[in-house]
């Protein structure tokens, strides 16, 4: 889970689905994320990874020592093309955004997309540890998501 930083690229992704659980629109997902990095004024070299809760769960454990499946996982690589720059990996679980979706009425495809900014902003910097940062993180999530026509209903929690 690691790639190289080193070529000063505008925007470098790479979207990859190890999941069997719902089909994953890639056009759609490039789509979101470049526009995101536009609104950001920022470039990237990207990987997103679409897996389920089994997976998420071990990843969850071995890297942040939380044994349990997570809707989503971002790490950023410190080695940078330059300042302007965002660097790392979103791990998504696919089968998160099912149980969710059963449970909130949120479209799938919504759902998938809000972890996916969700993550985004996580490596541009956003934080969600204290509550006035969080509700500026979800206004922010919001606000990207709607700009695309994805509906949102509920934050992160």
């Amino acid at each position: 889970m690691h790639m190289s930083c080193d070529n000063p690229i505008p925007v470098k992704l790479e979207i990859i689905n190890l999941q069997k659980l719902y089909p994953i629109n890639k056009k759609r997902i490039r789509k979101l994320v470049r526009n995101v990095l536009k609104n950001e004024k920022r470039d990237a070299e990207l990987n997103i990874v679409f897996i389920d809760n089994k997976k998420i769960r071990k990843i969850n454990r071995n890297f942040l020592g939380h044994n349990y499946a997570t809707d989503v996982i971002s790490f950023s690589y410190g080695e940078i093309p330059h300042e302007n720059a965002i660097c790392g990996e979103i791990i998504v679980s696919v089968e998160m955004a099912l149980h969710r979706v059963q449970e909130d009425a949120n479209l799938v495809e919504d759902e998938i997309a809000l972890y996916v900014v969700h993550g985004l902003l996580h490596l541009l910097g956003y934080d969600d540890k204290q509550k006035g940062e969080a509700k500026k993180m979800h206004q922010r999530e919001k606000e990207l998501l709607l700009q695309q026509g994805y509906r949102i209903f509920l934050p992160l929690s």
